[in-house]
């Protein structure tokens, strides 16, 4: 009886003890690139996991804590394999502190040895000036488990940004308005030391003057913003629109250009119906380089000869005596594709 006794309470010792034999681990944090230039994209890979056969109870809060520096921003996250215990917090940027990712186990246990690949997709924000800067994980629970090992809890990098780019911009869009006025928009991602912004225009690219500018910004920012202005008294014709960026050192640098048309008259062939093998306006955007197509009724590419440029029309005449009928003409240019229907007596 005494024995049996005996073997009951050591099962339950190694019960007790299996049971808390768990061991949040981090064993690397990989920047990729380990160099990344402003306004350009990479990743932070993070190992982390159980380092015991016991799965982490969720009572315990397995919990996994990543620190970025403010030279980068954090655009998504991923895990892999598949982590639906996991709750992912992940802080707003700061030009500061930089940003903080937690993994907490909140909604599960963490199995038994299980290994996790953890990726933020970040962005490059400010210069490191030639010192790299730190990336860090911790693992941890609350409350803590008894058997962890301190020696894998933590992991540590680094990471270099070159460039000068403060701001990360998604788009800017010059609009044709049917007032004859051009809208100006843009979108950034992220803003560091922002001051404000410029737009100017140009007829030749060589050129600009100040249309106005956007000084109602907040100097650091991680979230999407959109931004816009209204050209009251565009230029006839094409337009190019240069969108500037200063920051609080008083530093311009210029981010993209945009370009749009405003015209007098509309596009099309003229005249229409064509007379015979008499040549023929093309009223377009772009007549040397747009690309010109003539179709018969069948699909069937017919041949045109360009005749010449005059007050920006495009001068065309058919290539040989064209049957009477319709015709099917195509204008590539500026990345669009207008077709026209062609009447040919």
């Amino acid at each position: 009886m005494i024995k049996k006794l005996l073997l009951v309470f050591l099962a339950g010792l190694s019960s007790i003890a299996t049971s808390y034999a768990q061991d949040p681990f981090a064993s690397g944090i990989v920047a990729s690139p380990a160099t990344l230039p402003t306004s350009s994209t990479g990743t932070i890979a993070a190992t982390l996991g159980n380092g015991s056969s016991t799965p982490i109870p969720q009572a315990n809060n397995a919990t996994y804590t990543i620190n970025l520096p403010p030279n980068i921003g954090v655009t998504g996250s991923s895990i892999s394999p598949a982590a639906p215990n996991f709750t992912t917090t992940i802080s707003p940027y700061s030009s500061t502190t930089g940003t903080t990712v937690t993994l907490v186990s909140n909604q599960g246990p963490v199995p038994g040895v299980a290994n996790y690949t953890f990726t933020l997709n970040v962005i490059g924000l400010r210069p490191t000036n030639g010192t790299p800067a730190p990336l860090s994980i911790n693992a941890a629970s609350d409350p803590p488990v008894l058997t962890n090992n301190p020696n894998n809890d933590n992991a540590n990098s680094n990471i270099s940004v070159t460039g000068a780019l403060p701001v990360s911009l998604i788009s800017f869009n010059a609009k044709a308005q049917g007032d004859r006025t051009v809208a100006l928009e843009w979108v950034t991602s992220f803003e560091a030391n922002n001051k404000g912004f410029i737009i100017e225009r140009s007829k030749d690219l060589t050129s600009f003057e100040r249309v106005g500018e956007v000084s109602e910004v907040a100097p650091n920012s991680s979230g999407r913003k959109s931004y816009s202005i209204i050209d009251k008294t565009p230029f006839s014709g094409t337009s190019y629109y240069r969108l500037s960026q200063t920051d609080l050192n008083g530093k311009t640098t210029a981010l993209r250009v945009a370009s749009v048309i405003l015209r007098d008259g509309a596009y099309g062939v003229f005249p229409n119906p064509v007379i015979g093998d008499q040549a023929f306006r093309l009223s377009l955007d772009e007549p040397e380089t747009a690309t010109i197509k003539f179709f018969n009724i069948d699909g069937r590419a017919l041949p045109l000869q360009k005749a010449g440029v005059e007050s920006g029309n495009l001068l065309l005449k058919s290539v040989g005596k064209l049957p009477t009928g319709v015709y099917v003409m195509t204008v590539e240019e500026r990345g669009q594709t207008r077709k026209h229907r062609v009447v040919i007596e």
